[in-house]
């Protein structure tokens, strides 16, 4: 990794684009921590280099290569300085880039600002970028361009993914004003995983609640309600029966494209999924599930948690495993504690009666511990990030069972 990190000061970009993939795969496949922590500015700002210098290619490659830097370092001072640092270049690509990079752009905002995003209005500022890529709208002069299914639905899951992080109490009334009817039409595009996303989004509003905050269109005529969102609130008086309207329309449309023979093989798993999540929307609340990592069960009691595990697993691939099993990080966002292996395939069976035990006691040294300052100091800002995720997704899972009344 030393040699691959010198490549990055190639002049040419061709060195930096032959370095970047490699690097990609040594974050991906092993959870280089103390590298990271050793040489975080270094690597952040060839990072950024390449974004300033580098071709489309170069600058895909390094969007990614970033993203993991920040789930690996985790969340602290080093991510936050990571999240403030690559937001103008993020933004820059995101308005002016061609479309083949936006998917690994989209993908680079949405892990850094949910690892490096210090409080909700942070992590806002990047929702609303993401916001102009589902919500289309023309501004003087200028006309909202159309960007492809893929673009649309990976911005979706991005937006969806942020909003897990943040309480409603928090939530801007002026942000997401009309975002419920916007989902509500995109539930209608002939895309699979466009109005899947579009569902799922939908169904994260209502586990989140404060819909009010999510009805009204600020943009819309005399800053009222739509004609859409009219009748939703004319025919329901309450904000529950409104959450009940929206899952029972989604469940509609889905049961109108589920039987589409042109859905691949991965979409169709998609389709399970929302199938599954709107099942537990309407039960009331959310039944415990288990995702098994290696040979260990991660538990996920929330549908928060469901959609950040699965995100991740499409941007870490085929490292998620390893770093769950790893990544403090991971560990702390989903209060999940890997069991240690013990050495050896099996215990040994003597044959004799004779035991020998050898012990050896290490001298402990203060150099020792000055290698790793971050397992003696974490800062204020990281352990407070910390406990308000794992607080979240506590507050979620509890709020899950109270959705809804049952019916007997």
């Amino acid at each position: 990794m030393d040699q691959l990190l010198d490549e990055l000061f190639g002049k040419r970009g061709s060195t930096r684009e032959r370095a970047l993939p490699l690097i990609i795969e040594g974050f991906t496949i092993n959870y280089c921590h103390p590298f990271s922590q050793k040489n975080f500015a270094t690597l952040l700002y060839r990072f950024l280099y390449s974004f300033k210098k580098g071709s489309s290619k170069e600058i895909a490659l390094a969007s990614h290569a970033l993203g993991l830097l920040a789930v690996t370092i985790g969340c602290g001072d080093n991510a936050h300085e990571l999240y403030r640092e690559s937001l103008p270049f993020i933004s820059k690509v995101l308005k002016s880039g061609p479309e083949s990079l936006l998917l690994s752009i989209i993908d680079c905002l949405a892990i850094v600002t949910f690892v490096g995003g210090s409080d909700f209005e942070e992590t806002e500022t990047s929702m609303q970028i993401l916001w102009h890529f589902i919500h289309l709208e023309s501004g003087d002069n200028v006309v909202a361009k159309k960007h492809s299914s893929a673009v649309l639905s990976a911005a979706i899951s991005a937006w969806s993914l942020l909003l897990t992080t943040i309480d409603g109490w928090n939530i801007n009334y002026n942000y997401w004003k009309g975002a419920i009817s916007v989902f509500l039409d995109l539930l209608q595009v002939d895309e699979p995983s466009v109005h899947i996303a579009a569902g799922e989004a939908l169904a994260l509003i209502c586990e989140v609640g404060f819909l009010e905050k999510f009805v009204f269109d600020a943009n819309s005529a005399d800053n009222g309600p739509n004609e859409k969102e009219n009748d939703l609130l004319n025919q329901y008086s309450s904000m529950k029966e409104l959450q009940e309207k929206i899952s029972s329309h989604v469940r509609s449309h889905f049961q109108q494209t589920a039987n589409k023979s042109s859905a691949s093989n991965a979409l169709n798993e998609r389709h399970k999924f929302s199938w599954d999540l709107l099942n537990v929307l309407e039960d009331g609340c959310f039944r415990e599930t288990a995702l098994k990592i290696g040979k260990q069960s991660l538990e996920l009691n929330s549908w928060s948690q469901l959609l950040q595990v699965n995100f991740l697993k499409h941007f870490l691939r085929r490292g998620f495993v390893k770093h769950m099993l790893e990544n403090e990080f991971l560990h702390d966002v989903f209060n999940f504690t890997p069991r240690k292996q013990t050495s050896g395939n099996g215990l040994y069976i003597s044959e004799r009666e004779e035991v020998t035990i050898k012990l050896f006691v290490p001298e402990v040294r203060k150099r020792d511990c000055e290698d790793f300052p971050e397992r003696i100091h974490r800062s204020p800002s990281a352990a407070f990030r910390k406990a308000k995720t794992q607080l979240l997704n506590k507050q979620r899972y509890a709020k899950g069972k109270e959705l809804w009344p049952s019916y007997d």
